[in-house]
């Protein structure tokens, strides 16, 4: 097993010092289907480092790291790292071809307007102002043995929360909104959705709204998650 300055695996230091060019071991129930019984190997090719703040006080109150795992033939994923204080959670998730990232103009468009909660006239109303649904209509999900429809509700801070990361010296203005099924037998039980430069830097809101990512994923334990520095890989 690898180690990061010297922490632990339930230490949130361990977590912090991942780096691009890391090798990421998953070996939860999905990974063993796909990858066998050593599970899945990637190497971590982005960071995303979401600092989510109040919005009255802007003293921060979470972190999001969303690390982009890369594995030739195999779909990509993403390995969160959700941090509040000292307390910190890992998740999985992959963003569903059937779901492809765009502005929410582009979304709406495609028919995605199960996100969002509809306006008051559905024949003239701006994308950006509109709000994120607490109980999405969840179009129908193949788990890999036919299309299954599940029940997502907001879930995470029990709504959208505002924060930014930084891109080449760029702030870039984001939010989250964390949604969760309590189907014990859904394969995928958490939707994550990240709105990226939502508001302009001088401070316009454009009405076509932020680039929306829509992920899927699952919770992760420590003993499913191996971390291999890419100087330490054999």
């Amino acid at each position: 097993m690898g180690s990061k300055a010297g922490a632990s695996k339930d230490q949130l230091e361990f977590w912090l010092a991942v780096k691009i060019g890391d090798f990421v071991t998953l070996s939860d129930s999905q990974s063993f289907i796909a990858g066998g019984s050593g599970g899945l190997d990637y190497r971590v090719t982005d960071i995303q480092r979401i600092v989510v703040r109040d919005r009255e006080r802007r003293r921060e109150i979470a972190h999001y790291h969303l690390h982009d795992l890369e594995l030739e033939g195999k779909r990509r994923l993403s390995l969160l790292l959700l941090a509040a204080g000292e307390q910190f959670e890992l998740r999985a998730y992959f963003r569903p071809g059937q779901f492809a990232a765009g502005t929410r103009d582009l979304l709406i468009d495609r028919g995605q307007t199960w996100l969002f909660l509809p306006p008051p006239n559905p024949d003239d109303f701006i994308s950006s102002q509109l709000d994120y649904a607490p109980y999405p209509d969840v179009p129908p999900i193949d788990e890999g043995t036919g299309p299954v429809t599940r029940v997502y509700a907001i879930a995470g801070f029990g709504k959208p929360v505002y924060g930014s990361y930084v891109r080449n010296g760029e702030e870039v203005p984001t939010i989250l909104t964390e949604y969760a099924c309590d189907d014990k037998g859904c394969l995928n039980p958490l939707l994550l959705v990240v709105e990226e430069r939502w508001i302009d830097p001088d401070g316009r809101v454009p009405e076509e709204g932020g680039f929306v990512t829509t992920f899927l994923g699952c919770p992760l334990s420590t003993g499913e998650v191996d971390l291999f520095p890419a100087s330490g890989r054999r």
